[in-house]
Parts: C-alpha cells; structure tokens; sequence
C-alpha cells in the first residue's frame, strides 16, 4: 500500500473509531451556560511545547479567579517536565502510557469540567474527551466535535490561539484582560554553566535559533554567519541538543557569535532570551518564549498563511518573514535583515 492511501485508511478507521464511541457512550446534551461550582479541571494538553506555553495562562487566570480549583493537565507529548513546574497545576496525568492506569488517575479527578483546547479532529483527543469522567465537556467548535462535547466555543479559526485557549474563561463566566492571556514559561531549573553565561551578556546583543524541528523550517548555516556578518552586533548561538555541532560551527566561524553553553531545556534557553534585544528564529517554541518574555522577535516561516495568524508573536514588537515556497531555506538573507532593520535593531551607532 502506498504512504497516501495508508494515511487514508488510517484517517477513515479512525474516523469509524471515533463514531463509535459516541454511539457506544451516547452524544453529551447541549449546555449553553456554566451552572454550579467549579472545583477541579482537566485540560488535555497538545503535544508540543509551544502549545504547552499558550495553554499556561489559563491555568493562572482559573486559579486567580477561582482560587480553589484543582488543575489537572493530560499530557501527550514532552511537555510533562513544564507543566510540572507550573504553579497553577495541580496534577499531570500521561494520555499515552499504561491506560489503565490514566483512566484510574483521570477517574480520581472527579472533574468538574474538561476542556479540549484543539480546534480541529483528533482521534485521541475526541475518544478520551468522551471517556474521561466529568460533570461538563468543553470544546472548540467544529463539525465533527458535535456530540462530543456539552458546550463548543464557536471560535474564528484564525484567531491566535493564546486567546483561543483563554475562551474557556468567556463560558465560564470569568472576566479577564486579553493581555493577560500572554504565554508564560514557568520557574523551572537552569543550570548553572548557563545561568553565569546569561549574567555576561552585554546589551544589545541579539540571540539566533538555529532549531525548527523538521527540515523544511530551518535556515541554511552560511545564512546564519552571513546574517552575523552583517549584523555586526554580539550573538547568541540557540540550538537543541541534536544541533549543538551545528551552533559550534557558527561560535567558530563568527566573530560576532558569543560561545555560549548548550542549552537543555526551555527553562535554559529562556534564562538566555530574556537578556536579549531581539531574537530571530525559525517557526518554532522560541517564538512565544519571546513572546513570554516581551523580547522583540523576527520569526521565519514557511509559505503558509494559517501559521502566520494562529501561532504570531503574541503581543511583542516582531516581523514575519514569509519565504515564497514551502521551505525556510528560500527566504533570502536581505529579507530578514530588513526585519531587523525595521525593528531597529540594526540602527547607526547602536
């Protein structure tokens, strides 16, 4: 069988898997309207750590509106390390491991209310949205969501999904200042090699994200140096672990770029950005981490339009930076050094 005609069989067995719960459980009646208290919560958390810090302030604004409630997040993906150092969360619970064991620990909860942030039909998402006991299902919007779900947030699929997320708080009743739904990475633990690192970073320097998590999003490595070479300004060298030969190269062959320990987790690269003046960075996690942390941010993105709007920076000074094609590596260095420019950046005596 081809890859495209088993990625249809899988989304129609899916699909049929999907119906079948909902016959098996029955549809949830429709409830226009919060009733009753509010005293604990799972939230199913998407799978990637950007997602992870979109979802965070609603777990603040909950808990500063409703101080006795118990957040409970289902994790999915790599994300369980960040929630767990998240104040406002109560609880991680694995969507993924050892089923008999997630539905003993979701069935503890005695939830009050779960809420599905994704706007758009997963299998597992919908199946465990059904099955995970709670008194009111909250979801997004969507034509096969119906059923599913006690009460669905009709929503503009453009809409930035920091504030998509918060739109549980418009249900329930709970006023709240869309600034406030800005990301947020939690106290976590930074190492001390980067913490010392950060102390010694001069102002004005500039920080660049070599990582983008799949090939298609990433910038060429000369571009990088030459971008360096341009900029004529002190430079942080950001990667994952898998690219740390990849950030030595460029430490080596700049003068501009400042060698800089590796970075291990959010919780390292943050410590690092937020003594930045800007950053520029592939479509990945670093952009709301700068947006987390007010830093100016040139973001690179593929050809598609839906990213721009949805996943933005949220609330910071910023460009976008569009390639033409399909692939991060078309867009031309003079394109991000205009982004830089206008930002100011790169002004005259700075």
């Amino acid at each position: 069988m081809r890859n495209g005609s088993r990625s249809r069989a899988d989304k129609l067995a899916k699909r049929l898997l999907t119906r079948a719960v909902l016959r098996l459980a029955g549809p949830c009646p429709s409830v226009p309207t919060w009733q009753g208290p509010i005293r604990s919560v799972i939230v199913l958390a998407q799978e990637k750590l950007g997602d992870a810090m979109l979802l965070s302030p609603l777990y603040m604004l909950l808990k500063r509106n409703r101080p006795g409630v118990r957040i409970h997040v289902v994790v999915y993906g790599s994300t369980a390390d960040f929630f767990r150092y998240d104040p406002f969360v109560d609880g991680v619970i694995h969507g993924k491991r050892n089923y008999p064991g997630f539905f003993r620990a979701v069935r503890r909860v005695d939830a009050d209310l779960l809420y599905n942030p994704k706007d758009h039909a997963s299998f597992t998402f919908l199946y465990q949205s059904r099955l995970i006991p709670a008194r009111i299902r909250v979801g997004i919007a969507h034509p096969q969501h119906q059923g599913f779900f006690h009460h669905l947030l009709p929503l503009d699929f453009h809409r930035h999904v920091a504030l998509k997320n918060c739109a549980l708080l418009d249900f329930l009743g709970i006023p709240y200042d869309e600034e406030d739904c800005r990301p947020v990475i939690p106290d976590g633990p930074v190492s001390p090699e980067v913490e010392r690192f950060a102390g010694t970073i001069e102002p004005g320097t500039i920080g660049i994200n070599l990582s983008a998590g799949e090939s298609s999003r990433e910038w060429p490595l000369e571009r990088w140096v030459a971008l360096l070479a341009a900029g004529r300004r002190p430079a942080v060298v950001l990667s994952i672990p898998a690219r740390r030969e990849d950030k030595k190269s460029i430490e080596a062959a700049s003068p501009w770029a400042r060698p800089s320990p590796p970075t291990v987790s959010i919780f390292d690269a943050g410590a690092l950005v937020k003594r930045l003046s800007l950053l520029v960075t592939p479509d990945t996690s670093l952009i709301h981490a700068a947006s987390a942390l007010r830093i100016p941010v040139v973001g690179l993105y593929r050809s598609d339009p839906v990213h721009l709007e949805r996943f933005a920076p949220f609330r910071v000074p910023h460009r976008q930076v569009l390639s033409r094609t399909g692939f991060v590596a078309d867009i031309p260095l003079d394109s991000v050094l205009t982004a830089m420019r206008e930002l100011d950046v790169l002004g005259e005596g700075r």
